[in-house]
């Protein structure tokens, strides 16, 4: 069995009469697979519309392979059939390096070609979302392979495969998954949005992404799924929307070490995994594949195409539509008006957007996107992945609490030991209330619910981000809180210790690698390292948008769906 990270490497040409088709093929002999028997549609993902408009140009997709019988699977319906061993298939992860050549500067010129130019494109497949770690080697073989001028010898790809095997990946630090993945630029172009289409995501709807630089289609995507912790690192199941290995294997965590990262956000339930049963990911769908996308066992994906035919089917194919051209967010069904205030942005929500917004602008280098103007944390790559971590730790702890409230909303006793029981409502209405309670009937939100703990919020702080700068507010939140527990009968020793928090200008709080490592003083969960607490002190800048989004719909949902 090929238990190599990268599988195989291949190269596909583009022919004048039969289109893109897989030349070569090499996987160092550990699997039967020739150019017959491969993916139906590796061909048109290596080579996407539109790649012969660019110099260079890289493509990453989704494969699905059976390791039972050493199968290319090329469809999500070929896993129809043994559903329930769905074990017994595997997500592989490519990514393609396109160029093209003058044919007549070809040592060895092949008799079928007569066109001016030549285009191929070389695929390396792996089994984990490795992509951003090989994408330099790729490009440096693929230039190699170019220069030679000749494309018969094809020692270089047998070359690649083994020299990318010989490296060792890191499967414990999700950190090294994030390299080329470009938050700032998403962040820099989509603005509010970002979070508009996140949640779309975590509500497990029908998300199409549409641009014409396919490079920039498939990094943006990945770089939302980065932003859910943990995620990147367990889409195993996201080749299929038959695969459901994650879930069954998962158990509950009682315990956390609060020095290690990792172990904190696997006791809070994360991933939120949005790819099990149902759920589909591919970041680029060529035509060939729109099949996967209307199959009726899709209920949701994530995906992105370059194929106009396919941007004017976005009606019937997608709830949501992103389109990175102009850099625009499109609820498909305007007469959705449940999608449309679930997707709405509470204040706290925009307010808590500016500050990440803000962070990106002020470090904005015009000449180099990925690389800051500064030397500031703020606005970095790791900054803006850890302001959405604790946006998300703080979502999935409020609706613990909210949860707990209402499973014993008669027992008066039980309910007194809890701290912040009084502003859990407006807690719930900074999240949006009517995007909490659709969220809390999707697939991603049972599996949270089923294997973490009850009274997560005992451990961690139940917030929004953002507690905004209306001084009287946070008053009342204070002196609501006090009278609680007074009411209770509990004395002010039980009050949590301000120390590191610290209050920004333009009173939001800032709570870096989120703050929610800092534990309630309870007992009965085992703790078995110290704290490390960093902070930071980002400027609250405000925008005006130019024109109107998704996540400027005017008004704020007040009430509670559940009074």
């Amino acid at each position: 069995m090929n238990n190599n990270v990268v599988f195989g490497c291949g190269l596909v040409d583009f022919h004048h009469t039969r289109g893109p088709e897989i030349e070569y093929w090499y996987d160092g002999g550990t699997t039967a697979l020739n150019v017959n028997n491969l993916w139906e549609y590796l061909p048109f993902q290596a080579l996407p519309d539109g790649a012969h408009s660019y110099e260079q140009s890289f493509t990453y997709f989704t494969l699905l392979y059976d390791e039972v019988n050493k199968k290319c699977c090329s469809s999500v319906g070929d896993s129809l059939k043994d559903g329930d061993q769905s074990g017994r298939y595997s997500t592989f992860f490519a990514i393609s390096c396109s160029k093209q050549i003058q044919s007549d500067t070809l040592i060895k010129k092949p008799k079928d070609v007569i066109r001016s130019t030549v285009q191929k494109s070389l695929v390396v497949v792996c089994r984990k979302p490795i992509l951003g770690q090989i994408k330099d080697k790729l490009a440096i073989i693929t230039n190699a392979l170019f220069m030679q001028r000749d494309f018969t010898d094809k020692t270089i790809i047998d070359t690649l495969y083994s020299n990318l095997n010989s490296i060792e990946y890191d499967d414990h630090d999700e950190s090294h998954l994030y390299v080329g993945l470009n938050l700032r630029k998403t962040v820099y172009d989509l603005r509010k949005e970002v979070l508009v289409i996140l949640k779309a995501i975590l509500l497990e709807k029908k998300v199409l992404f549409y641009g014409n630089d396919v490079e920039q289609l498939c990094n943006i995507q990945f770089a939302f799924i980065s932003l859910i912790p943990c995620l990147l690192s367990n889409i195993q199941d996201c080749g299929s929307p038959m695969l459901d290995t994650y879930s069954k294997n998962m158990t509950m965590v009682n315990s956390f070490k609060s020095s290690d990262r990792g172990s904190v956000l696997r006791f809070l339930g994360f991933p939120l995994q949005i790819f099990t049963k149902g759920g589909f990911f591919s970041p680029y769908v060529p035509l060939q594949q729109m099949n996967d996308l209307t199959a009726s066992v899709t209920k949701w994906f994530v995906a992105g195409t370059s194929n106009t035919l396919l941007l004017e089917q976005s009606k019937t194919l997608c709830d949501l539509l992103v389109n990175i051209d102009d850099s625009t967010v499109q609820i498909m069904n305007k007469k959705d008006k449940d999608l449309h205030q679930a997707l709405q942005l509470s204040q706290s929500d925009k307010k808590w957007m500016d500050v990440v917004i803000q962070s990106v602008l002020k470090s904005w280098n015009q000449d180099d996107y990925s690389t800051l103007r500064n030397s500031q944390f703020e606005g970095s790559e790791d900054y803006i992945r850890w302001q959405f971590e604790d946006y998300l730790s703080g979502l999935v702890l409020t609706v613990k609490l909210l949860e707990f409230t209402k499973k014993y909303k008669n027992n008066a006793a039980l309910l007194k030991t809890v701290d912040d029981l009084a502003t859990t409502e407006q807690t719930i209405n900074q999240y949006n209330s009517t995007w909490v309670r659709d969220w809390q009937h999707t697939n991603n939100y049972r599996i949270f619910k089923q294997y973490t703990d009850d009274r997560l919020f005992d451990v961690f702080d139940s917030r929004h981000p953002y507690r905004g700068s209306d001084a009287m507010a946070v008053v009342q939140q204070r002196f609501n809180k006090i009278f609680s527990r007074k009411e209770k009968g509990e004395d002010k020793s039980r009050e949590r210790h301000p120390e590191g928090e610290i209050v920004n200008k333009g009173g939001m709080k800032d709570h870096n690698r989120g703050n929610w490592f800092k534990k309630k003083e309870k007992k009965g969960y085992q703790n078995d390292g110290p704290e490390s607490i960093a902070t930071t002190d980002p400027l609250i800048l405000s925008k005006d948008d130019t024109q109107p989004t998704v996540a400027d719909i005017p008004g704020e949902i007040t009430e509670n769906p559940w009074r």
